[in-house]
């Protein structure tokens, strides 16, 4: 009984989170039929009727509970999210065959959801903010944006137990020897490959792989050493790159090595045994949220050298130094292309992203004795009871909500901006980017990460950044501000602040409006403060003008449905929809005393 209990309330979240982003995208509209009450009618004559509150988002918190669903006259509480997808598609304008593969997606985020429900059973808010990070990462719900967040296509039952984050099941890495002349790699140089290896290994482990060297006649001046996640050498390495393995060019050394745990990411690890090694950041070709999660070839020779160059930039510049803003450095890439796909104009680009490795620093090895760090998406997470991490460390940092969400944003969202700003850089910092790291249980400073295709320039005259590497101006995307300004608005304001704006409304009774309101003050102080030291500030807060009345609606969700499950040569792009009015504009046009007023609503309401 209890089972059905868990699939009943994975399907009224996952319908709820559903319905929700496909009407803030317009794929669906609702009706309020009354204060609370909203109802969205399909071309199927089904229709679903649901208590939901209308945020400063234009986007509808919906209490799952409530959902019911509307057909031929009889109603009954909807906890099918497979059914809604069938009704919807009309709507939608899905195809069968997109939806068939939508409805595998579902159904294994369901499944993957059912393990986090039995996960957390007993579990409450204050245990999970007492984990350690990569702990508490295999708690975690995921994107909360995208619909099916879990989906893997291309794992069955085994690999979920095996591999999944949720089941906090550690793995040990395969071991390949690469000839040198197949691969597109670049590494710092304090990180050269044998120091690479003892990350990995211990003395003995190491001892153990010479050893094996010897026997099959490798020599590192000759080959590289590869890590590979076992299920990508089974799936896929083993098959498609047989022509270098039988040529001696690639050779399986065996499995070696400490023990790793799967990150919220699903590719990158953390060392169990050794929290302060390098994280391994390994690809994976399943379809899981919006692509296929390889690691692309073109970052591996600029990315020690761009996050070198950034972290230097914090290291130099005020105005991220006094904040402690840092970087997680990718020291080491390392990538095989695939012999026959790279020749392919076109081909998926699947097949192009197969093999090779990221190592990245890690958060535990930026802290200093009474610090811990905590990956945002933490924050959302909730407890059986509704009561959710954020709720929990204001609680135990003694200070106000303003109070504790100003120093979350002087660490997170001024930093962001200022690379924007100054430098023409943009982050696309969702949670699973940004790493807080926690003094007292209140924000202290935040560490940057993953800049393969999470990095862009803004086009335009920005001396500031004339140092940086020429092999990273080859291969960055370099677009108009209007464009990067939403690596700001898109990637953090709408896919990380909309949620926890919203969560802290209901859970704490703190106004949307007041939320804004602080980052505005906070944002309009920085201001005053980057302009006062450098006049010509001002022109560039112009031109990437967060303040301004209305923002694109970047859609997500959407692309899947009208792009489909075919194979594509490049990743999928997101779609613009009707414009938002900016909450940060909305904040300022309210008198102070009108602000605490707006948009409350009390945790018994919703």
């Amino acid at each position: 009984m209890k089972q059905h209990s868990y699939w009943k309330q994975v399907n009224q979240k996952v319908l709820a989170k559903s319905l929700a982003e496909l009407c803030y995208e317009q794929a669906l509209s609702a009706q309020q039929e009354s204060d609370q009450s909203y109802r969205v009618r399909l071309k199927s004559g089904v229709s679903y009727q649901f208590n939901a509150v209308l945020t400063i988002w234009d986007w509808l918190l919906i209490d799952e509970e409530t959902i019911q669903m509307h057909q031929d006259g009889e109603k009954r509480t909807a906890d099918d999210a497979s059914q809604f997808f069938i009704d919807a598609a009309e709507d939608l304008k899905i195809t069968a065959s997109t939806l068939g593969n939508l409805l595998h997606e579902l159904s294994n985020t369901l499944a993957a959801d059912m393990t986090l429900l039995e996960k957390r059973e007993g579990c409450t808010a204050d245990d999970m903010a007492k984990l350690a990070d990569e702990q508490l990462q295999c708690f975690l719900d995921g994107h909360p944006k995208a619909m099916v967040n879990k989906g893997r296509i291309g794992w069955g039952a085994q690999e979920f137990r095996a591999y999944g984050t949720e089941s906090a099941a550690s793995v040990r890495f395969l071991w390949l020897a690469v000839r040198r002349e197949l691969t597109v790699n670049g590494h710092s140089e304090h990180w050269p490959w044998q120091q690479l290896l003892e990350e990995s290994l211990t003395a003995e482990q190491v001892q153990l792989m010479e050893e094996v060297c010897r026997e099959k006649e490798i020599s590192w001046q000759d080959f590289i050493p590869l890590p590979v996640h076992p299920w990508q050498w089974q799936h896929h390495i083993c098959q498609h790159y047989a022509l270098q393995l039988t040529r001696g060019d690639i050779v399986l050394l065996g499995e070696f090595g400490d023990e790793y745990l799967p990150q919220v990411s699903l590719r990158t690890f953390s060392n169990l045994s050794r929290p302060q090694a390098l994280h391994v950041k390994l690809p994976l070709t399943v379809l899981n949220t919006s692509c296929y999660r390889g690691i692309p070839g073109k970052y591996m020779q600029c990315g020690p050298a761009l996050s070198q160059w950034v972290q230097n930039l914090c290291d130099r510049d005020e105005d991220l130094s006094t904040r402690g803003t840092g970087i997680l450095q990718e020291v080491a890439g390392l990538h095989v292309p695939h012999p026959y796909h790279e020749q392919v104009q076109g081909t998926p680009y699947r097949y192009r992203e197969m093999l090779g490795a990221t190592w990245r620093q890690s958060p535990a090895s930026h802290c200093a004795a009474g610090e811990r760090h905590l990956l945002m998406a933490a924050l959302l997470q909730k407890d059986s009871s509704g009561k959710s991490i954020v709720a929990t460390l204001i609680e135990r940092s003694g200070l106000s909500v303003e109070k504790w969400l100003e120093y979350l944003f002087d660490a997170t969202v001024v930093p962001l901006y200022h690379l924007l700003s100054r430098y023409g850089i943009g982050l696309v910092a969702h949670s699973q980017n940004l790493t807080l790291v926690l003094t007292e249980d209140r924000v202290a400073r935040v560490l940057l990460k993953d800049f393969q295709g999470d990095l862009r320039l803004a086009q335009g005259d920005f001396p500031e950044r004339s140092d940086i590497p020429s092999s990273a101006l080859q291969v960055l995307d370099q677009l108009p501000p209007n464009y990067i300004i939403h690596d700001l608005f898109t990637g953090h304001f709408v896919t990380v602040l909309r949620y926890l704006s919203s969560q802290l409304m209901l859970e704490l009774n703190f106004p949307e409006l007041k939320f804004y309101s602080v980052l505005a003050q906070v944002l309009r102080a920085y201001q005053k403060m980057a302009v006062a030291k450098n006049p010509l500030m001002a022109e560039r807060f112009q031109c990437f003008d967060v303040f301004r009345a209305h923002i694109e609606r970047v859609c997500i969700n959407r692309v899947r449905l009208s792009q489909g499950y075919d194979d594509s040569a490049e990743r999928p792009v997101p779609i613009v929809g009707g414009d938002l009015e900016n909450p940060l504009w909305l904040s300022e046009q309210k008198p102070e005393n009108e602000i605490s007023k707006i948009n409350t609503v009390s945790p018994t309401e919703v």
